[in-house]
């Protein structure tokens, strides 16, 4: 049988093997062979912006397959910007969830989440900026191609 350790012990325990015997007291069954301490202190893990997606029954942004890009008898460098545009438009989303995460973390002190918010709103400024230059060089690839051409060239580069 075994007996329940006393409610002051300072660290909680796990067994292997049975107990010491009735008399053992909580120190002694600490220390017996077969039961291990286990730290009363918690575990901290953090867990990424698409591992929580997946956690939470999402998809998480997936690296797009650009097959049909590359079938699209668009120009080369149209079709560049276009799989450009959807690389980054998937950093985009992982930044916004990243950022939310940091938003709604309880970690650390306050001033390193003002740091790490700060720091991911730059990141955001930055893909943005990059999504603005890329869909301009899609513009210019594509001004010279025909209205169907560059329809399907828009329609590709919004999915």
């Amino acid at each position: 049988m075994i007996e329940p350790i006393a409610a002051s012990a300072a660290a909680a325990v796990s067994m292997d093997a049975p107990a010491a015997g009735p008399a053992a007291s909580a120190e002694e069954s600490a220390a017996a062979p077969g039961i291990r301490p286990r730290p009363a202190a918690s575990t901290e893990i953090h867990i990424s912006a698409p591992g929580q997606a997946l956690a939470g029954g999402k998809q998480a942004p997936a690296v797009r397959d650009n097959s049909d890009v590359d079938d699209s008898g668009l120009p080369d460098q149209a079709k560049d910007a276009i799989k450009r545009l959807r690389e980054l438009r998937a950093q985009l989303e992982r930044k916004l969830q990243e950022l939310e995460a940091a938003k709604n973390a309880n970690t650390g002190t306050p001033d390193q989440k003002r740091v790490r918010i700060a720091v991911l709103q730059q990141e955001i400024a930055s893909l943005g900026a990059a999504i603005t230059t890329t869909t301009a060089t899609l513009n210019q690839a594509i001004r010279d191609l025909s209205s169907e051409q560059q329809m399907l060239a828009g329609s590709l580069a919004m999915h």
